[in-house]
């Protein structure tokens, strides 16, 4: 019986041929399948590429908040922190090193690699171009760009602007377009909605009464006295930050000036508070109240007990 089986058994070469004939198999070119490969390379590139544009949006906003001025627009450095991440960087960032995984294991060879060597690799790669990339600031261009002409992005100077433009929480930004002759304790100042406040400065110093005068765009702190015939009380003013050629040094040093700033107003409502206990049965030599120790970020802002507190 086996003599048999074997007689009536095929050789290998007449059965491959039966069956590329049956199954109809035409032969590729080697272009085609070297074409595949480059295509599937182009991509894992192009992941990679998209993967560290992301990386330097991201880098540009964490370096930039860092100094942010939080107290004044949120509760702590978390909460705030919540508010800014750019999620959707980060999502895409996790996208394109998943499809950087995936075509790299369909290339001719990345079957030989494990998957923890691809995903070392393509973040190492994404977060080394990345950096470059927002060394020389291509992370603030690419958000500013996207910004600029997509409606539905919000880049990170759109959000700064929301977060700083409201009134009723005691923040404006614009800059000043009318004051009187110096010395002046009043001032017209135009936001970036095209409001214009009357503006109480006098208890500006001069470094912030200085900044104002150049009438470019602002950070203001303070309080909305009447915010239906547009008057505020200005405590604070502090420089637009977000462009390009703002340096880590200036952002550090505005956020000394915001603290010591805020510290000082804090300072002034604890003063108050000690006198005020102090002189209560002499109200002719009460301090005159500074609305500045009244804003929030004063009530954020640790202060020591100088006073007696």
């Amino acid at each position: 019986m086996n003599n048999n089986q074997t007689k009536n058994t095929k050789p290998l070469k007449e059965t491959l041929f039966e069956r590329i004939e049956s199954e109809r198999v035409c032969p590729k070119s080697r272009l085609i399948f070297q074409s595949k490969e480059c295509f599937v390379w182009f991509f894992w590139f192009l992941s990679v590429v998209i993967g560290a544009l992301a990386v330097a949006v991201s880098l540009f906003v964490v370096i930039h908040h860092q100094f942010a001025f939080y107290e004044a627009t949120h509760n702590n450095f978390f909460t705030f922190m919540l508010d800014v991440l750019p999620y959707l960087w980060i999502l895409m960032f996790l996208i394109m090193v998943y499809v950087a995984i995936y075509n790299l294991k369909h290339t001719a060879h990345g079957y030989r690699y494990p998957v923890w060597v691809i995903l070392s690799s393509s973040l190492v790669l994404s977060f080394a171009g990345g950096s470059a990339l927002q060394l020389f600031g291509f992370g603030y261009t690419v958000d500013k760009i996207l910004g600029d002409h997509m409606d539905m992005y919000v880049s990170q100077e759109k959000l700064e602007k929301k977060m700083w433009q409201d009134p009723d929480d005691g923040r404006l930004v614009g800059k000043q377009v009318f004051s009187t002759l110096a010395p002046t304790s009043t001032i017209v100042f135009e936001d970036v909605a095209g409001r214009r406040w009357r503006m109480d400065v006098s208890e500006l110093p001069v470094r912030d009464l200085e900044l104002l005068a150049t009438n470019k765009t602002v950070k203001l702190i303070g309080k909305s006295v009447n915010e239906k015939v547009h008057i505020f009380h200005a405590c604070g003013a502090f420089p637009w930050m977000m462009e390009k050629d703002v340096t880590l040094a200036q952002m550090n040093e505005e956020r000394r000036v915001f603290v010591q700033r805020v510290s000082e107003h804090a300072k002034k409502a604890k003063e108050q508070l000690f006198m005020t206990g102090e002189r209560s049965f002499d109200s002719a030599v009460l301090p005159r109240q500074s609305v500045c120790a009244t804003i929030a970020p004063v009530r954020k802002m640790p202060v020591g007990d100088e006073f007696g507190g």
